[in-house]
Parts: C-alpha cells; sequence; structure tokens
C-alpha cells in the first residue's frame, strides 16, 4: 500500500514536471542546491530504536541527495539484506519508491518495507526545480551560460542528461534514456 502511494506521488510529480515549462539556465543555476551537504530525516513510527535510528543517520549522511532508506520492519537492520539506501536522484519520492521496491523484492517475507529516512539537500525547502546532487554539479559545471542547451531528467531514475548546440532539448532527452535501461520518461527541465 505504501510502495502504490508513493509511486502514484511520483507519476504526478513527473507529469507535473513534464507539463511545467524549462527553467532557463541561469534561474536554474541559482534555484539548486550546492551538491554537497545533506540532511538525514528519521521516519518516525518505523519501530528504530534510538541507537539503530543514529546508526541509520550516521551512514545515510555520506549519500548524495534526494535519497531514502527502505528497511524490513520484521528483519534486523544491520543483518537483512533488504536494507537498501539509495541517493542520487531527483525527488525523494522518486528515491522512497526505489528504495521499497528493491527492499520488498529482497526481504524474507513478514511485513511490507517502510521508508525510514530521507535525504536531502542541507537546508532543504521546496524549489522551481528539484536535481539530484550530480544533476545540480553538472548543470553549474557543464552548462553553458550562451547558446542553445538542456537539461533532461528522469522522473522516477536517477537518470539525466546534458546537451549543447542545436537539437540540445533532443539531445539531452537521448542522453537521459542512454544512460539506463528502459528509462523512457525523460523530461526537459531546463533549456536555453
Amino acid at each position: 500500500m505504501m510502495l502504490r502511494a508513493v509511486m502514484m506521488a511520483v507519476a504526478v510529480l513527473a507529469a507535473g514536471a513534464a507539463a511545467a515549462d524549462p527553467l532557463a539556465g541561469k534561474a536554474a543555476k541559482k534555484a539548486v542546491f550546492p551538491a554537497k551537504g545533506v540532511e538525514v530525516e528519521i521516519i518516525e513510527g518505523t519501530g528504530l530504536d534510538k541507537t539503530m535510528a543514529k546508526a541509520l543517520a550516521l551512514v545515510a549522511r555520506d549519500y548524495p541527495y534526494y535519497g531514502a532508506v527502505a528497511i524490513a520492519p520484521d528483519e534486523e537492520l544491520l543483518k537483512s539484506k533488504a536494507t537498501i539506501l539509495v541517493g542520487n536522484y531527483h525527488t525523494v519520492e522518486a528515491a522512497s519508491a526505489k528504495a521499497v521496491a528493491e527492499c520488498d523484492r529482497l526481504r524474507q517475507g513478514g511485513s511490507p518495507c517502510v521508508v525510514a529516512a530521507l535525504i536531502r539537500p542541507k537546508g532543504w525547502k521546496a524549489r522551481d526545480i528539484s536535481l539530484s546532487a550530480a544533476a545540480s554539479a553538472a548543470l553549474k559545471d557543464s552548462y553553458p551560460a550562451k547558446g542553445p542547451a538542456a537539461l533532461a531528467i528522469s522522473g522516477v531514475a536517477d537518470s539525466w542528461g546534458i546537451a549543447t548546440g542545436e537539437g540540445a532539448a533532443e539531445a539531452a532527452v537521448a542522453d537521459c534514456a542512454a544512460k539506463l535501461d528502459g528509462v523512457t520518461d525523460c523530461t526537459v527541465v531546463v533549456a536555453d
């Protein structure tokens, strides 16, 4: 049930991103967070005691934003193969969906997996654009100040692509899709 709700939220966010006009490069560069520095939110009610929550936060803070940790509630956190930590997604919703799906695939039975922690950029507040740490760094370091350029992202995967020159939008979408097999939802979110 939790996975279905998260997947629906991801689909709605992806549809909204596709419907929104892309930001100009200058505006996007101002809106993204620095690529380094994260904050970890431990989700209450997942059954973690204070010691396990602290240990989980210590490990999670070394992952790039946006990320999530999913756990199998009926399995021991540190020994379970179903404890999954993913990072470098474009939203916590997409990271949560991936972590829960992989956790459910690996759990040994019992209750469905739940999200135990979220990883966001330090000082996170909603902004006009949401990019992974890697895509944020590429935008700031590689996106040109002038000329045709585009950056495309996947709403459900950690994939992104950047391109310049004539046909930049199509090339950025193709670059995004080529990075992961089966990614078909790449959308241009930054364009000049």
